[in-house]
């Protein structure tokens, strides 16, 4: 029986970062790519130029929300519960 308000260990919050940091490198990637075609195709009579933006642009946006998340003291997938300590809830 799991329970959601467990800790989780540095490597695992480290793991969970580095899993985000792949899959967003990956998919802006891709999309720099793929929108580096299209602008290649349709509008600067496909010269390589675009592609080579595009895919330098997402693996640059990649990097910099890497960086950010890495940086983050804070793990973003877990909410924190407010509570106030000068206020008490009646039971």
């Amino acid at each position: 029986m799991a329970s959601s308000n467990r800790m989780l260990a540095s490597a695992d919050v480290n793991g969970q970062k580095w899993d985000r940091c792949l899959t967003d490198a990956i998919f802006k990637t891709v999309s720099g790519v793929a929108l580096g075609f299209v602008f290649s195709a349709l509008l600067f009579k496909r010269r390589p130029w675009p592609v080579f933006l595009g895919t330098g642009m997402g693996i640059g946006m990649a990097y910099s929300n890497c960086q950010n998340d890495l940086r983050s003291p804070y793990v973003q997938s877990q909410s924190i519960p407010i509570t106030r300590p000068d206020r008490h809830v009646p039971t």
